[in-house]
């Protein structure tokens, strides 16, 4: 199993371990490539600021659905100018991410957290305000009509210009779906062996935790089933709003990220 500390530098390091603790490393025992898949989204953004946006002050990045501000970390880490609005309607984890990062002073006064739904802030945001759009494990959990709507806002308050990145689940054709499916659950059982070592050394009570933990991730993926989106429904939405330049990303079982600009 990798090293979770593997490949970070002590800045990310030291702020995975504000964000993160015992939350953050369990997820990383099923999930080792985490860490590669959130930078893809920082990855994507940085070249994007570096191609188009030389000559900017500013660059204000819309997130939807923070978590554990892991990605938001990732999108202030591409370049000092940009400026996070965050929207979450979850006020218990919005007003922890926003006192995590209240305890980083390189970070303070660059993300704005906003206790909202989504929908509602979009509809009252004015229109082409943001350069760019980032969002990590945040719009599978829509309803298809709903995700449509929302990205169809997104787009409306987008500069032209602007870029479009998401890292999600992505559902490839059926057969190779299939075996990304197995292959997420597989992972979870690596949640038992990290238990077993748990119960060896006496703590019965984190051999319980994961137990209930793998019990939790698996209902959660066989739940995002019934609104998975394709990778041919993303490409069908971008070319409905006119979205050019769309780019595939790697793929890590289920997940792959996608970036697109607007014309």
């Amino acid at each position: 199993m990798k090293n979770i500390s593997e490949n970070r530098n002590s800045y990310d390091a030291r702020f995975a371990d504000t964000l993160g603790g015992e939350e953050y490393d369990d997820l990383l025992i099923a999930l080792e490539f985490y860490d590669e898949f959130q930078a893809e989204t920082g990855k994507a953004l940085k070249e994007y600021i570096q191609a188009r946006c030389s000559n900017q002050k500013e660059i204000r990045v819309l997130e939807a659905g923070p978590g554990t501000g892991i990605t938001t970390f990732q999108i202030l880490k591409a370049d000092p100018r940009v400026l996070v609005v965050s929207v979450d309607n979850e006020k218990k984890m919005l007003d922890a991410v926003r006192n995590r990062f209240a305890e980083v002073s390189e970070l303070k006064g660059r993300a704005d957290f906003i206790l909202s739904d989504i929908l509602k802030f979009l509809e009252s945001c004015p229109d082409e305000r943001f350069d760019a759009f980032a969002s990590v494990y945040t719009l599978h959990n829509f309803t298809t009509d709903f995700r449509k709507k929302v990205i169809g806002l997104i787009a409306k308050k987008l500069k032209k210009g602007g870029i479009f990145i998401n890292g999600d689940k992505y559902a490839e054709a059926e057969d190779p779906h299939k075996k990304d499916l197995a292959a997420e659950i597989m992972n979870y059982d690596k949640f038992d062996i990290a238990a077993l070592k748990a119960e060896k050394e006496g703590n019965m009570k984190r051999a319980e935790h994961l137990r209930t933990i793998k019990k939790e991730w698996i209902a959660h993926t066989w739940e995002d089933e019934k609104n998975k989106i394709t990778a041919e429904e993303q490409n069908e939405i971008f070319n409905e709003l006119g979205f050019i330049d769309v780019k595939w990303m790697r793929r890590f079982d289920l997940v792959t990220t996608v970036s697109a600009i607007k014309k």
